[in-house]
């Protein structure tokens, strides 16, 4: 009768143990999923207005040097 009775708690707290464990997951797995689509959001958002400042300085009057050549532009030479 005894080894019944500690078999039908053991298999209670296993239950138990399994419906916490999963319940933790859950709300773990909510709580970085909702931070990941904010921050997918954020960088989204500033994309767009990267995006903007980057057409709006196409439509000013400026020089465009690519990058091989702005390497080995000598801005100042102090000696």
């Amino acid at each position: 009768m005894k080894k019944r009775i500690k078999t039908k708690h053991q298999h209670h707290e296993d239950v138990l143990l399994k419906k916490f464990r999963q319940q933790i997951e859950d709300e773990v797995k909510t709580k970085y999923v909702n931070r990941i689509d904010y921050l997918v959001g954020a960088n989204n958002e500033l994309m767009r207005e990267l995006t903007l400042c980057e057409q709006e300085l196409t439509h000013k009057d400026y020089v465009s040097i690519p990058n091989k050549v702005a390497d080995n532009i000598v801005l100042e030479e102090n000696f």
